[in-house]
């Protein structure tokens, strides 16, 4: 574990001093959980794509899609059913 020195004004030093005694915790305990959140965040890019990738297993996982305007449910799985072509829904 590295030890660091942060210098911060007095007044903010009391301030942040007194909420950690409120809380029952210390200043070294509040400095490490925030650094300690800052570095386990997610990128955005990497939060987006993650989430985009949930999303899609999730819509893939219903029993019903609509892969083409017009369509219900997939052509493979009709093929695979014996169904033939997809059907079409009436507009």
């Amino acid at each position: 574990m590295k030890n660091i020195t942060v210098t911060v004004d007095d007044a903010l030093y009391r301030r942040v001093r007194l909420y950690a005694a409120e809380h029952g915790t210390t200043v070294t305990a509040l400095v490490r959980d925030i650094i300690t959140r800052y570095g386990e965040a997610e990128p955005d890019d990497a939060r987006r794509l993650r989430e985009e990738i949930e999303l899609l297993a999730e819509i893939d996982a219903r029993p019903e899609r609509h892969v083409d305007e017009g369509f219900v449910g997939s052509a493979r799985d009709d093929l695979y059913r014996g169904g033939g072509m997809p059907r079409r829904v009436a507009a």
